[in-house]
């Protein structure tokens, strides 16, 4: 009796199961076809998404092109010309045109030249950035020249009717606002679609995110209109695309919405539901092959029931194995994983640690099985608390969190606490999973750090892409060019340019980045409100693990004020070189006044003597050749004077190589300090041959004003006056020193003495500015130096002390 019930029991089983099957395999039959509808609606969608989105992609780069040729192509001629030429490689545009201040200045179309347009039915309205791709309504007809609106022509739309759709992008050029406008050719694109899909089931349309229709190829005269309202596009637009079952227009569809990566355009793909599963309705004849299989399998299923009923110990067994092996498997995976975790009971006991969690916190197992979780000793006391009621009172999927814990050095890391339930052996369990995020946290704030300091510091830093493409600058950047983040960002470098560097100047620079990967120079550029400015800028290259220069990064400093108080300074320092020069050329004219006197005399008697003896009659040839010789030569000193004196007066501030010798040679016979009056003894002890580089005129002064300083260091002196001046090498420096014997300069003083306008004279006999414009010259123009020492030294048996100027000059 008992196995009649059973097998009672199994036949019904085996009904019941026939009965499912042929619902089933119904049910299955449909969502498979509807399902491969809904994939070949989906496959089409996402192949001509993916070529609406490169033809857009490639029209904006297009247009970002057109920008660069006219700001370097100003004929229309050419402009014209570039249009035409994009007409042609773009079969997708109907035409190209340029607009400014709503009127068509150039244009693909001749026809189009002066027409304005005043169509605001662009989308989307920019909030923020005005230089996006708008896509307008579409308009009836070939071109602008023989089109309309379709809002003008609402009603006379035909089904075969032509019609493009305007897209818009703004570009700036020479500062003047330009709007591009490229008409789609609809045509191309049904095209391309028809040459694809040969089903007459299948619709293909674009919309606007607003809903508008901008093209369809079976409801042509909607186009414009904005569709009925649709929850598939609104998940569409959320999710970028989505495939599903419409009611349009009570007329079930399948029907896939994808959205382009970067414009506001969605795709649609329809298909007529019922004619496409029409097919689906001839499959009945295989519906009734599976439901006899399904029988015959039923029927086995009846006669092996009690087969299978005796075979169930075994397969408890064979489960029961399972479950140990699973639980071995769990056991190995749980002491071999990267985390640190722990399995718990519902009253916070611990059960299962694995070894990752027992070495962070240097514990044995033993020592906190069946502890409570909440009292390891790894959490502060402020966290005991939270973590035993979250425990205690669980009833969440999971939880996480970020917790503080104690190693077992006690040294504090942040963990990534997870904590979620699982059932065993019909008990409830929790396990505890956490990884140590200490050095991730502290590489965040680093980052962190880095972007603060970014922000923050007074230089201005810009970094760009490859192509010099700005991607992001800092508050600095802002502050010293005046130009916005939001306006700079995406723009090319070139729009800091001020135009008053050479292309030989910005070919070196570059040289330097690709090749040394880095350039560092004083450049001047132009501000937002179009006035300039001068910085210290350097330019980096950051290459990636290939080599490749994936950014570039500026950091600038303005110095515009830097450079106004050097221009100033120099102007200040020329005025005391003048100051200085003016002074040594009234010493000179003295000198010179001094010099002139005894060869005008020679002059002046050689002529009175010959012009005696003519009157006497006692003249001779050979007195009158003596004495025209000693006027010639006279003539020839009094000449040579002259030409000393205009050399030194020559404002000529070449740099050029020049004799040491000849140059002190020059200074003495300008210097008053050889005249017999003076009663001083010149001795000079000069290297031949030494040669530096400098402006030879500016050196002259450098010695006379130190002759000068010993000259006026003597002028009171009862003593044999005594100047020393020696010239040699050392290393690859020329030494040049003038060493007096007036007894040295006062040690309270003597460190001032190249001070401007520091002067131990009367204001009617200096000041002060020689010694300290000839320090300049040596330090600045000549890359040397001048000291002085109070120096003690022996001439010819004799001691003597004075002051010792040394000059130090690059040896060339």
């Amino acid at each position: 009796m008992a196995n009649s019930v059973k097998l009672v029991l199994g036949l019904f089983f085996a009904f019941f199961i026939i009965l499912f099957s042929i619902m089933t395999s119904l049910s299955i039959l449909k969502d498979e076809a509807v399902d491969n509808y809904l994939t070949i609606s989906k496959l089409n969608a996402e192949s001509f998404s993916k070529e609406l989105n490169q033809d857009l992609s490639d029209m904006e780069q297009t247009i970002f092109n057109l920008e660069d040729f006219i700001s370097t192509n100003k004929n229309r001629s050419s402009i014209d010309k570039k249009l035409k030429k994009i007409i042609q490689d773009y079969p997708q545009i109907r035409s190209i045109n340029i607009l400014e201040e709503n009127k068509i200045k150039y244009s693909s179309n001749t026809y189009n030249l002066g027409l304005v347009l005043l169509n605001k039915n662009f989308y989307p309205k920019p909030i923020f950035d005005d230089n996006i791709l708008k896509i307008a309504t579409p308009w009836i007809g070939r071109d602008y020249d023989s089109g309309s609106d379709v809002y003008i022509n609402e009603e006379k739309i035909k089904a075969n009717e032509q019609s493009f759709i305007p897209i818009s992008k703004n570009i700036n050029v020479d500062n003047k606002k330009y709007k591009v406008i490229i008409n789609l050719n609809t045509d191309y694109y049904k095209d391309r679609f028809f040459s694809n899909i040969s089903s007459d089931e299948i619709i293909f349309e674009i919309l606007r995110l607003d809903g508008i229709l901008l093209l369809s190829t079976k409801e042509n005269h909607k186009i414009g209109k904005r569709i009925e309202k649709s929850d598939l596009l609104k998940i569409a637009i959320e999710k970028n695309q989505y495939t599903g079952i419409e009611l349009i227009n009570n007329h079930k569809y399948i029907v896939t919405y994808i959205l382009t990566n970067n414009y506001p355009i969605s795709l649609v793909v329809k298909l007529d539901y019922d004619k496409s599963l029409s097919s689906w309705n001839k499959r009945q004849y295989n519906f009734f092959v599976v439901t006899t299989i399904i029988v015959v399998l039923s029927i086995l299923v009846a006669l092996f029931f009690f087969y299978l009923y005796n075979r169930k110990k075994e397969e408890e067994i064979k489960y029961q194995e399972k479950q140990m092996h699973d639980q071995e498997k769990f056991k190995l995976l749980f002491q071999d994983s990267h985390f640190l975790a722990v399995v718990i009971d519902s009253n916070g006991n611990i059960l299962e640690m694995n070894n990752l969690s027992l070495e962070f916190l240097g514990e044995k197992l033993k020592n906190v099985h069946m502890k409570k979780f909440w009292d390891l000793p790894c959490w502060m006391e402020n966290q005991r608390d939270n973590i035993k009621a979250k425990i205690v009172n669980f009833d969440e999927e999971k939880f996480e969190s970020e917790l503080v814990a104690l190693n077992k050095d006690r040294e504090k890391r942040i963990i990534d606490f997870t904590l979620s339930s699982i059932s065993y052996a019909e008990e409830k369990l929790l396990v505890a999973i956490a990884l140590d995020i200490t050095i991730k946290k502290e590489k965040e704030n680093k980052l962190r750090q880095a972007y603060t300091v970014f922000s923050n510091t007074r230089d201005g830093i810009m970094i760009t892409n490859s192509d010099t493409v700005i991607l992001d600058v800092n508050k600095a950047f802002e502050k010293i060019t005046g130009f916005k983040k939001k306006e700079i960002l995406n723009k090319k470098v070139s729009i800091l340019k001020s135009g008053t560097h050479t292309k030989e100047f910005y070919s070196n620079m570059w040289n330097s980045i690709l090749n040394k990967g880095f350039w560092e120079g004083e450049i001047t550029n132009k501000k937002s409100d179009g006035s300039y400015f001068i910085e210290w800028l350097t330019i980096d290259a950051i290459k990636n693990e290939k080599d490749e220069v994936v950014n570039y990064i500026g950091v600038f400093s303005d110095i515009t004020e830097q450079k106004l108080r050097e221009k100033l300074l120099k102007e200040k320092d020329y005025a005391l070189f003048q100051q200085s020069k003016m002074a040594a050329m009234g010493e000179m004219i003295g000198n010179i006044a001094h010099q002139w006197r005894q060869p005008l005399s020679v002059i002046s008697t050689a002529a009175t003597g010959i012009m005696l003896q003519k009157d006497m009659g006692i003249s001779n040839e050979e007195d009158e050749v003596k004495s025209l010789s000693a006027i010639n030569n006279s003539a020839q000193f009094l000449s040579q004077t002259i030409e000393d004196f205009r050399s030194f007066l020559k404002l000529d501030k070449e740099v050029q190589l020049f004799n040491i010798e000849k140059a002190i040679s020059d200074a003495l016979n300008l210097s008053s300090v050889n005249r017999k009056n003076k009663a001083i003894l010149i001795d000079c002890d000069l290297e031949k041959n030494l040669q530096v580089y400098g402006v030879r005129n500016e050196f002259i002064q450098v010695l006379m004003n130190v002759l000068r300083n010993a000259e006026d260091a003597l002028s009171n002196q009862k003593i044999e006056k005594l100047i020393l001046i020696n010239s040699f090498l050392s290393g690859q420096k020329v030494i040049i020193k003038i060493v007096d014997n007036a007894g040295g300069i006062d040690s309270n003083i003597i460190s001032r003495i190249f001070e401007p306008y520091f002067t131990t004279k009367h204001q009617s006999q200096g000041t002060g500015i020689g010694l300290y414009m000839s320090q300049e010259i040596i330090k600045n123009h000549m890359k040397g130096e001048l000291s002085v020492e109070n120096h003690s030294y022996n001439y010819k048996g004799k001691n003597y002390r004075g002051a010792c100027f040394i000059i130090e000059l690059p040896f060339k």
